[in-house]
């Protein structure tokens, strides 16, 4: 796995704000996944792709399991697969960091919670491409959450954004990259505005290595 070179600035800034204001079922432009008994239903503000743009996104996250689950609270991270064309926007974090762990973020069984926040994508040029190469046209989110909470006590709800634990979070990186569990919404067609020449992606996802 790659090294978490970005992570310990995304723990310091804010991930998402919550918010009372639920996801609006009637909203066209909504993407639904349900996986693992955990549901995300979200409404995506916007329709176009950029080289470098923020896409404000309304998301709420509901618990059908019979315990309580753990969202990582970390900034909207966001990937583009030049395969499919897709930008994938993660919420949360499938691997902690090596000496910063992240505020965690219950959700009690049969619960949901709502929030706001902004993903930004930044796809990189490449000159060399074709005029007429493929470009972006879809979007999806990815929740990753922690199944057990057991394990992660004292990181839930803790008043601050982040801390610095090396010895914890040596101690959790196993226990959290087995708890991990994903779910992955419908992709959203988005439209391409900029240069047909694009490179493999945005600023990759935080990675911790062994």
């Amino acid at each position: 796995m790659r090294r978490a070179s970005s992570l310990i600035l995304l723990l310091f800034i804010a991930a998402a704000c919550s918010t009372t204001q639920p996801v609006n079922m009637s909203e066209p432009r909504r993407v639904v996944g349900t996986e693992n008994d955990v549901r995300i239903d979200a409404e995506v503000f916007g329709d176009t792709l950029t080289p470098n743009v923020s896409i404000p996104i309304k998301y709420d996250i509901s618990n059908n399991r019979s315990t309580t689950i753990l969202i990582a609270d970390l900034l909207l991270n966001a990937t583009y697969d030049p395969d499919t064309l897709t930008v994938t926007v993660d919420i949360g974090s499938e691997i902690p960091g090596e000496q910063y762990l992240p505020r965690l973020i219950p959700i009690p069984s049969g619960g949901k919670k709502s929030f706001s926040a902004a993903a930004h994508v930044n796809i990189l040029r490449n000159p060399s491409a074709a005029p007429f190469a493929p470009r972006p046209n879809a979007l999806r989110l990815r929740v990753n959450f922690l199944g057990d909470p057991q394990p992660f006590t004292k990181l839930i709800d803790i008043p601050e954004k982040a801390v610095h634990d090396p010895q914890l979070a040596a101690a959790i990186f196993p226990k959290w990259v087995e708890q991990n569990e994903t779910v992955v919404t419908n992709t959203l067609p988005m439209r391409w505005r900029g240069t047909a020449a694009i490179d493999n992606t945005v600023t990759p996802p935080g990675r911790r290595g062994h």
